[in-house]
């Protein structure tokens, strides 16, 4: 019953600085791709957050073109921007208008062959200009959507 431990060749194992060469470099590789998810997340917030302006945007435009011509919501700004309040109020934006008056007096000249309009004297166009600001302070970088539309009476 002799005690002799056999030692077989080509079985040996990893040494201490082989496994530490290895976890520096899964670390540095893991260090990279946690880098990479930050960004994608920081990005994907702020398209969140650009789809959330153009949408606030288009239902408050929506919502002016909704209104009758002669509304005193859409009464010539003289370049003084009006509020709208977003929907809903706590949205995260600040909308601002303006609306100006046009008179088109021949539309055959401002429009190329347009016959829309019977009598040219009655024909009258707003400008509206929006602008839809995000008040997201998370987020870096300053996104602003500015949109025109216009409106005919009728």
């Amino acid at each position: 019953m002799g005690g002799s431990v056999q030692i077989r060749s080509g079985e040996e194992g990893f040494t201490l600085i082989e496994i530490l060469v290895a976890l520096l470099i899964l670390s540095f590789v893991a260090l990279g791709i946690a880098g990479l998810f930050s960004h994608a997340i920081v990005t994907n917030a702020s398209g969140h957050d650009y789809a959330l302006l153009a949408s606030q945007a288009r239902f408050a435009l929506e919502a002016l073109q909704a209104l009758p011509f002669d509304h005193a919501q859409l009464v010539d700004t003289a370049g003084s921007p009006a509020s709208w309040t977003p929907v809903p109020a706590d949205a995260g934006f600040t909308i601002t208008y303006t609306v100006e008056d046009f008179r088109v007096d021949n539309w055959t000249e401002a429009a190329g062959t347009w016959d829309a309009v019977a009598n040219a004297a009655d024909a009258n166009l707003k400008r509206i200009t929006m602008t839809v600001a995000s008040t997201n302070q998370i987020l870096e970088g300053r996104r602003v959507l500015t949109v025109t539309s216009l409106k005919v009476p009728g």
